[in-house]
């Protein structure tokens, strides 16, 4: 089952209804027509589940076999409705799902090559819930009544939104926001304690857009890198703690800190690094994982947790010093003016990296050198650096290097550069 469901409650209930008929939920990187269409190619015998998407694929007769494929489950809901109610008060037993039932497939999200599978068996989800909650949670031992900005599609959305509540005392509100004042006005709708789960790019516009917020006793971010002072920011806002959650599809939900106030990362409990040979990329393993997992980070191990230097492709030469594109990326983020950015090698012999920048405040090109300067080598200054209207983020709020290229090449030909 292809499970396009943006409501959270549709989702889970879709969800659950797959395991107990032995069927295998895909959840694709993302929903474009093309990876549908290829996911409906790779496995034939799937059909394609939403809650009323105009056109989920652009001819759905011929590219994703008979229309029979494509269910509406909110429509089917509303006919099943007066069924439900009249068998709703039987007993009903709890259904046993095989431990090594491949409940979902996850993929990568393709931004450096072909997207990856990733099997997921029941059992991998189950103890990777118990985990995830245990270390996530805030601490009040209540009812904990969560708001999530992720789709459920993607695997931070999947253990925080479907499958936490599935094993803890979480509530989760059934609508999936994306404006500040729709974020707030459902968060204001809750009970507390609270909790919101997000990303960077959508805490980012919730703090900046300055609307007074309920308090929260605690927020989970992932998908991207997180500013110190955005951390900050938020737990000032909420009044509850942070804790930023570093992962990956092959894994799920791996280490975590609170980034107001710690640098390092720590192991979430149940997971461990694995003994390697010296220059050896790092390995995790955990009882729940089908197999030892190789980090595609470079980390810096140390007793009280580790540290995160980037990935290698992450990294670049200019001028003979080596540098982060990511803390490249983080400094232009930073700058006064500037609501979004991202800083990239535009191509395989590029001797320096470039940059798409989206203004709030129109900050002018000296702006934005007069700042840089002062947190990193000027020779590290995206050149070129373009203004555009919006970055092509994905609904996690991650970017994909080809369309990061198609928008570079088409803001360069309108200098008349290209």
């Amino acid at each position: 089952m292809l499970n396009l469901c943006d409501n959270p409650y549709l989702f889970t209930v879709a969800f659950c209804a797959a395991l107990i008929r032995r069927q295998t939920t895909l959840l694709p990187q993302n929903r474009s027509p093309e990876t549908l269409r290829r996911l409906a190619a790779e496995y034939p015998s799937s059909y394609l589940l939403h809650n009323h998407l105009h056109n989920p694929l652009s001819a759905p007769n011929e590219q994703h076999g008979q229309a029979g494929d494509l269910v509406d489950l909110a429509d089917l809901a509303q006919v099943n409705l007066n069924q439900w109610r009249l068998q709703s008060s039987r007993a009903t037993a709890i259904p046993e799902i095989e431990r090594d039932f491949p409940a979902a497939i996850a993929f990568t999200s393709g931004s450096t090559g072909r997207p990856k599978a990733i099997n997921k068996p029941w059992h991998t989800l189950v103890t990777s819930s118990l985990m995830n909650g245990a270390c996530m949670l805030p601490p009040t031992g209540d009812l904990v009544h969560q708001l999530a900005t992720v789709p459920p599609q993607h695997m931070w959305g999947l253990e925080t939104g479907v499958l936490i509540p599935l094993f803890w005392p979480v509530c989760v509100a059934d609508s999936r926001p994306l404006f500040p004042a729709d974020l707030v006005k459902t968060l204001q709708a809750l009970p507390a304690p609270r909790l919101l789960v997000s990303t960077p790019v959508h805490l980012r516009a919730l703090v900046g857009s300055n609307l007074p917020l309920p308090p929260c006793s605690r927020i989970l971010c992932a998908t991207a890198p997180l500013a110190a002072d955005l951390a900050i920011a938020s737990e000032a806002a909420t009044g509850g703690d942070l804790l930023e959650i570093y992962g990956c599809s092959e894994i799920g939900s791996t280490a975590f800190r609170r980034t107001a106030s710690e640098t390092l990362w720590r192991l979430i409990p149940g997971l461990s690094f694995q003994p390697q040979s010296a220059g050896a990329p790092p390995q995790i393993g955990g009882a729940h994982l089908t197999e030892v997992q190789v980090l595609q980070d470079r980390v810096e191990i140390s007793p009280e947790g580790f540290t995160l230097l980037g990935r290698n492709e992450d990294m670049v030469n200019v001028g003979g010093k080596r540098g982060s594109l990511m803390q490249i990326t983080q400094v232009l983020l930073d700058t006064p003016g500037i609501a979004d950015a991202v800083v990239f090698m535009p191509e395989d012999a590029a001797s320096r990296p470039a940059a798409l920048v989206v203004a709030k405040d129109e900050p002018s090109s000296a702006a934005i050198q007069h700042y840089f300067v002062q947190h990193l080598d000027t020779v590290f200054l995206p050149r070129p650096l373009l203004f555009v209207e919006r970055l092509p983020r994905e609904a996690t709020g991650k970017l994909h290097r080809a369309k990061v290229l198609e928008l570079y090449h088409a803001a360069l030909a309108r200098t008349g550069k290209a």
